[in-house]
């Protein structure tokens, strides 16, 4: 209808609506509508955000909790890892003090001892050291000229004699003397109870005995052959024997542990089959390695007939290795990121040359850390060893991998089975090893970690 003389009522224009209808289709309060500044981030504002429950916390209680159980849960995981590395730290003391002991002995030798420089001379040490001692025996120069060059002659007296450099030998310090097999040991005292009672020692010890500190572990522990004699007794066949079977393991190993994981990431289907050999690799990670040892023992040494050998050995660490490889390798080409993948096809690259250049050289820190950690882990291991019937005592270092063999751990374990009290003392020296092997193979796979680690 119209009104007012006919004429119907104006409607504002867009442009002249009033400030309180804009104000109202923006939902802001009423008033002058100002510019907005450039530069500034549209958004809600502080106030127009809605409170959360939990900041309303008054008097800061909730935040007293928090940090409460924060440190809480700090002291019950730092407890038992304090009280571990307490443990560690007491056992690796307790070894390294029983590579070391104070001895009383009536040499069979002459008894003499020689400086450190008197017998020092670079690469032949041991023949000077030996002249030196051969002439105190009252032999001829020309007769100690001929032992020496007589190989047979030589082999003899190192297989019955040890050139070592004491640290104290009858209160001198870094003395040359050449011990032997025949040796009669008077007494044998723990490190810390023969430095407190050694010049009881020197004063009870007769004449023609000796009193000595012997560092069980030296550099010519670990180039002689094993002995039955505790004092000539050597590391090098099962040094040699643990280095060829870490080998072996690598070699074998590797191939198989990077190969599955690759099939499994990168070309498996997401099917039943591949579901159940993931679980099935991540079951055989927690296996215990005497069940490896009873499987190689059924079917290396007894189906195959290969015997108590090297490569029997290998292969039953092999298989305990195997998924710890596994599992580290998919990890690491889990954590290649998809883009690179993506990035790599688009620019028309096979899937062959994406995992070849693309998704492995990207996951090698990864793959290598997980390889020296199980590596690592095959080196202590001696229940699989013992169960395929790696021998306890070899004589010689094995030369190849269908020889007969020993480990490290093994050894330690015959020197510790012993009756001779010197033979713990030659144990502690052998642990004193594996545990500086150990320490290598973490360190290194420390830094390769840092090494390669990728920041995407």
């Amino acid at each position: 209808m119209r009104g007012d003389g006919g004429r119907e009522p104006r409607r504002p224009a867009p442009d002249e609506a009033s400030s309180a209808e804009r104000a109202d289709l923006a939902g802001r309060p009423e008033g002058p509508v100002r510019p907005r500044r450039r530069g500034r981030r549209a958004g809600p504002q502080p106030s127009d955000r809605p409170e959360r429950p939990d900041m309303l916390d008054l008097g800061g209680v909730q935040a007293r909790r928090r940090r409460a159980g924060a440190r809480a849960f700090g002291t019950a995981v730092a407890v038992p890892v304090l009280l571990a590395l307490a443990l560690l730290a007491t056992l690796l003391f307790d070894v390294v003090t029983d590579s070391f002991s104070w001895q009383v002995i009536e040499p069979r030798n002459s008894g003499q001892s020689f400086s450190f420089l008197e017998g020092f001379a670079f690469f032949r040490t041991w023949d000077n050291v030996v002249r030196l001692e051969l002439r105190a025996q009252g032999l001829t120069e020309d007769e100690v000229a001929a032992l020496l060059s007589d190989r047979e002659a030589r082999r003899v007296f190192g297989a019955r004699n040890r050139v070592e450099l004491m640290p104290w030998v009858d209160g001198r310090p870094l003395r040359w003397i050449v011990t032997s097999s025949r040796d009669e040991r008077v007494a044998d005292l723990p490190l810390f109870e023969g430095l407190r009672r050694r010049r009881e020692l020197l004063e009870r010890a007769e004449p023609g005995q000796v009193v000595v500190l012997n560092a069980w572990l030296d550099a010519s522990f670990l180039a002689r052959n094993a002995s039955r004699s505790p004092s000539v007794a050597g590391l090098l066949p099962a040094l040699a024997g643990s280095l060829l079977l870490v080998a072996l393991v690598i070699v074998m190993s590797v191939p198989l542990g990077v190969g599955t994981a690759v099939y499994l990431e990168e070309y498996a289907p997401h099917t039943r089959f591949a579901r159940l050999v993931e679980l099935n690799l991540a079951n055989l990670a927690g296996v215990p390695s005497v069940v490896y040892g009873i499987l190689g023992l059924s079917v290396f040494v007894r189906l195959l007939r290969l015997g108590p050998v090297v490569l029997a050995g290998a292969l039953t660490l092999t298989l305990l290795v195997v998924p710890v490889v596994v599992v580290a390798a998919r990890e690491a080409i889990r954590a290649v990121p998809d883009s690179l993948r993506q990035a790599a096809y688009g620019l028309g690259a096979t899937r062959s040359q994406v995992v070849a250049r693309v998704v492995l050289p990207n996951a090698v820190g990864g793959i290598v850390t997980g390889v020296i950690l199980a590596v690592a882990r095959a080196i202590g291991e001696t229940a699989p060893l013992i169960v395929i019937g790696a021998a306890a005592f070899v004589p010689r270092p094995p030369d190849g991998p269908l020889a007969l063999f020993t480990a490290i751990p093994i050894q330690v374990y015959t020197w510790v089975s012993e009756n001779d009290a010197e033979f713990l003392h030659v144990a502690s020296a052998a642990i004193v090893v594996l545990l500086l092997v150990l320490v290598v193979l973490y360190s290194l796979a420390s830094y390769l970690r840092r090494r390669f680690e990728s920041r995407w």
